[in-house]
């Protein structure tokens, strides 16, 4: 058998033991569900990329003796996706991931978070009815089928959290979103991506370029329990009525493991600093090369050496930054202003900045415009930044790529004017000297009588 017909077998055979189970219970006395013990638990950080932002998952534990030992103790979690799966990459840079559900043994797996992956584990106990439970039971089981556990993923509206922070609302009758949907949290989806991905310095440029105007769009509180740590808080601050009497929806929260890792850091760091630092040293060093860049072959080299990685990495994110807007799923790359910094006219610069910095004539004057044009549109995304419509955090961005498009211009203006001077004016002057047309020498070698030394 396949693994997919095995855990489709084995949800199934699940589903027929809650029902024993129930038949059993109500025949026996205790009420359905009784027996069943719901928990949610929360995992930290990682290393992995993926792993930065928490991880989540409903616990489902039951103490009947009609149930098998291995269903006895569950684990639901939304996270899975798989590296082999058809057009992995593809649909990923098209924002057409696929995600699963899927049970786990649940000690296991909070064993396998402490031991393999030393990230923390906590564990909250919910104030639940029995038929609540059972109810949630149920849907879990369902879920776990494969008609049913794949879904389309978006990394802040619909993730492995925001499906266990759906489950639980939907038990407890909307209390969750009475609560906290529409309540503002003070934060943005940008604001929670930079301080959790701030150690990691590639992700951290990538989704600051790829990203645009909707995660900078305030957020309510429950829009915030896309993070696990969140919904792990918010949950300790919900309260429910059983048996008539108001009590916490949390009935414990136990510290499973904490682990010796670093907390992540409560605000996103301050980059602009650094970013312009990176951009000043960079656009000072293409000018100090242009300068000297016709006299001597090292510069010459140099200059070529740092154009052609920075008008590559310019394009080629200029490129995917406007075909992220326009062509793919990716919601949180629209409208992004990014676009006029880091641009798509950068691209044929990768062969004019060279063939500009060896004296070529041909295409002296595209690479003069271009560049200028370049930092024409820097320019403008950075006045616009005072109109209310563009409020981008993107200031980072700004202070690298400004001063070394401003650089580009620069050079590029000063070598193709040179270039094109020589090519009006083919004859060299002399060394401040006016040239002086050669005498031809009389035959025989002698001066005639009234002729004069040149």
């Amino acid at each position: 058998m396949t693994f997919r017909a095995i855990t489709a077998v084995a949800a199934a055979f699940a589903f027929a033991c809650i029902g024993r189970c129930a038949l059993a219970q109500s025949a026996d006395g205790p009420s359905p569900g009784s027996t069943i013990r719901v928990s949610v638990l929360t995992f930290g950080p990682g290393d992995e990329a993926w792993e930065k932002f928490g991880h989540n998952a409903v616990r489902i534990q039951i103490d009947d003796s009609y149930v098998p030992p291995e269903y006895r103790d569950i684990a639901y979690n939304w996270g899975y996706f798989d590296f082999k799966q058809k057009n992995f990459y593809l649909n990923f840079v098209q924002g057409r991931m696929r995600y699963a559900m899927y049970g786990d043994p649940g000690e296991k797996t909070m064993v396998g978070y402490r031991d393999q992956l030393n990230r923390s584990v906590f564990e909250q106990e919910l104030n639940l009815t029995s038929a609540q439970k059972l109810a949630l039971q149920r849907k879990l089981v369902l879920n776990d089928m494969d008609a049913n556990r794949f879904y389309s993923y978006d990394y802040y509206r619909d993730n492995c959290s925001t499906r266990v922070r759906d489950a639980v609302d939907e038990i407890i009758g909307g209390k969750l979103a009475a609560m906290f949907d529409g309540v503002p949290s003070g934060t943005t989806y940008r604001f929670h991506t930079r301080r959790l991905i701030a150690e990691t310095p590639w992700l951290y440029v990538a989704l600051q370029g790829v990203l645009g105007h909707p995660v900078d769009k305030p957020i309510s509180q429950w829009d915030e329990m896309f993070l696990p740590m969140k919904l792990h808080d918010r949950l300790n601050e919900v309260k429910v009525v059983i048996d008539g009497k108001e009590v916490p929806l949390v009935k414990a929260d136990n510290s499973w493991f904490v682990s010796n890792r670093p907390a992540s850091p409560l605000r996103p760091p301050m980059t602009v600093p650094w970013f312009l630092g990176a951009g000043i040293v960079l656009a000072g060093a293409l000018v100090a090369l242009g300068r000297v860049a016709r006299r001597h072959w090292a510069a010459r080299a140099g200059l070529i050496l740092l154009s052609v990685p920075w008008t590559a990495l310019m394009g080629l994110g200029g490129t995917f930054i406007v075909w992220a807007w326009f062509f793919t799923d990716h919601r949180v790359a629209g409208r992004n202003e990014n676009a006029l910094h880091v641009s798509l006219l950068a691209l044929p610069l990768v062969v004019l900045m060279p063939m500009l910095a060896m004296g070529r004539r041909r295409g002296a004057g595209v690479a003069r415009w271009l560049t200028i044009a370049i930092v024409a549109l820097s320019l403008l995304g950075t006045v616009l930044k005072v109109l209310p419509g563009f409020y981008q955090v993107n200031w980072d961005i700004i202070a690298l790529c400004l001063p070394v498009n401003a650089a580009m211009a620069y050079v590029a203006w000063k070598l193709s004017r040179a270039v094109l001077a020589k090519a009006a004016d083919p004859v060299p002057a002399t060394s401040g000297r006016e040239a002086v047309p050669a005498v031809a020498k009389p035959a025989g070698g002698k001066r005639r009588r009234g002729e004069f030394k040149g």
